[in-house]
């Protein structure tokens, strides 16, 4: 922002020099800096993905009891709960849920049942937040259902082929979906 020479060239000629002169500027340039980060720190907290600090004041605003220990569970959880605001309608299920990082979801409704069919997740620490997220926007009078169509090697890395070789890959996904969609609200409850 402003460098020892900027403001030396803004005094007179016969300061310029002056020792005194010079640690004042000196000290001044010290606190201009610490100001500066202050502001670009205060700058960076307008923006969920690099906020910190204001997070947490998100999160009392918004009466959320709990305190995830993952910034980045923490940060999605915050942007669902200001995304999901209004009628329950099925683009607002999905962008909501959509803008979880590494998640694409899809929504139907069914039988007065809301059906969460998670298409794609690149991490599954952030399926609870999608599940709980919109537990709270959706009518209490509906249910939910969760469908998780997508399992890849990392996710059953335990298995081995010969512990599966007499299930066929429909029965052996379906028993992986249920063990990875189960206790979801660990972080919440």
């Amino acid at each position: 922002m402003f460098g020892g020479g900027i403001l030396l060239n803004l005094i007179h000629k016969m300061y310029r020099k002056d020792k005194v002169t010079i640690d004042l500027i000196n000290a001044i340039n010290t606190k201009l800096r610490v100001i500066e980060e202050k502001i670009n720190d205060l700058y960076k907290q307008i923006f969920l993905d690099y906020s910190t600090w204001y997070l947490e004041l998100k999160e009392k605003e918004m009466s959320i009891e709990k305190k995830l220990d993952d910034l980045g569970k923490r940060r999605a959880y915050v942007r669902t709960r200001l995304l999901g605001v209004g009628t329950a309608t099925k683009e607002l299920l999905e962008s909501t849920a959509n803008t979880v990082p590494g998640v694409k979801v899809e929504i139907d409704f069914r039988d007065m049942t809301v059906i969460l069919r998670f298409l794609k997740v690149e991490n599954n620490k952030f399926l609870g937040i999608v599940k709980r997220s919109l537990e709270t926007m959706i009518p209490y009078h509906l249910d939910m259902m969760l469908e998780y169509e997508h399992i890849n090697w990392g996710e059953i890395k335990d298995v081995t082929w010969g512990s599966v070789k007499n299930y066929t890959w429909e029965s052996v996904s379906q028993s992986v979906a249920g063990t990875i969609l189960g206790g979801l609200d660990d972080d919440f409850d």
